[in-house]
């Protein structure tokens, strides 16, 4: 039940962080199509355990109990975006810790995750 809760949580701050980004790139007068395609890419990879969370399940128990891994990680990322000053501060975390533990979790949870049909 958790993997669920993880999952909406999980969509919500990614779909923030999303809107914001967005909201930011619009008051700019240049081009903004690189922009635009940096927030599509983070928001892929952003909201790729939560489809994995909200549509592949019912999970294992031990897998269930750390579905609430994602929306704690997700947000602490984004949360040091915003409180860091210094973009090598801010954008170095996601990218060496955040990024590979989403793509991880989101693969360890489709293949090995779900409960086996009998």
């Amino acid at each position: 039940m958790l993997a669920r809760a993880a999952g909406y949580a999980g969509a919500a701050i990614a779909a923030l962080w999303a809107a914001r980004q967005l909201n930011r790139i619009y008051s700019f007068p240049e081009p903004l199509d690189a922009e635009l395609m940096n927030v599509a890419r983070n928001f892929g990879i952003f909201i790729l355990p939560a489809l994995v969370l909200l549509l592949a399940g019912p999970f294992r128990m031990w897998f269930d109990r750390f579905a609430p891994l994602y929306p704690l990680v997700l947000g602490a990322g984004v949360l040091n975006i915003y409180l860091q000053n210094d973009a090598l501060a801010a954008g170095l975390p996601i990218i060496v810790l955040v990024y590979p533990f989403l793509v991880i979790f989101a693969l360890a949870y489709l293949l090995r995750g779900r409960v086996p049909r009998a």
